[in-house]
């Protein structure tokens, strides 16, 4: 019996692989990937699990370098996968622990997009399904680690995108506000006047901390489809 199940992204324009039993991917990378473009030449998916976010980004900027970043070797594997299955060139995958400092990303790159685990270790019952583990549940200590280096890794005049749960969110700007650093905070609701689960952050380099609120992101319309914004960013 296979371990994994051949999926698509971007309306059938992506195979992409995953584990049939592990984790599964939601609509973040596409909120996410969605954020990318044609200036960002250089471009890192920070825990990339099975790499929707790599092989979407690979597909839509065919001129960008772009690399992922993985510790979970099931999931590594199946990015591998994707990729062969794609044909595609300009991504690659590698295993690493995202949660030490790389010395050569250094402010390297233009980009940096990162779906980090939402959960800590000590406030919900973990699964025994490792795949799952890996990508929902981290030490509050690793995460600080894990969001530091989405700072270090920027250029000057880069960017960092986060998606994290929006209880987090007091626990992600203490760690931001160590930095010179724009803070964007984008709300995601599921429907128009729903409290928000989940907060879309952008952190840019600048001369002092600043914060900044902006309007939310809406995935879902009343009749419970796609949102019209949500709708463009699948295609």
């Amino acid at each position: 019996m296979s371990i994994y199940t051949k999926d698509h992204l971007l309306d059938g324009k992506i195979v992409y692989f995953q584990p049939k039993l592990g984790y599964r991917s939601g609509i973040e990378p596409i909120i996410l990937a969605s954020q990318a473009n044609n200036e960002d030449k250089s471009i890192l998916d920070l825990g990339s699990g099975c790499g929707p976010i790599s092989l979407i980004l690979a597909y839509r900027f065919s001129n960008a370098r772009i690399i992922g970043l993985e510790n979970n070797s099931l999931h590594l594997e199946l990015s591998q996968k994707s990729k062969i299955e794609n044909k595609f060139r300009n991504v690659e995958f590698k295993k690493e622990d995202v949660c030490n400092f790389n010395k050569n990303y250094m402010s390297y790159f233009d980009l940096v997009l990162s779906n980090p685990p939402f959960f800590f270790e000590n406030q919900i019952i973990k699964s025994k399904n490792d795949s799952i583990n890996n990508a929902k549940y981290i030490s509050k200590e690793k995460s600080e680690n894990w969001f530091k280096n989405l700072v270090y890794y920027i250029k000057d005049k880069g960017r960092a995108l986060i998606i994290n749960r929006f209880e987090n969110i007091d626990f992600m700007l203490k760690i931001f506000s160590l930095f010179n650093v724009i803070v964007e905070i984008t709300p995601i609701l599921s429907f128009r006047d729903s409290e928000p689960k989940n907060v879309l952050i952008s952190l840019k380099k600048n001369e002092k901390y600043v914060e900044k609120t902006k309007n939310e992101i809406i995935i879902h319309s009343n009749s419970s489809k796609y949102s019209k914004q949500v709708e463009n960013w699948f295609k």
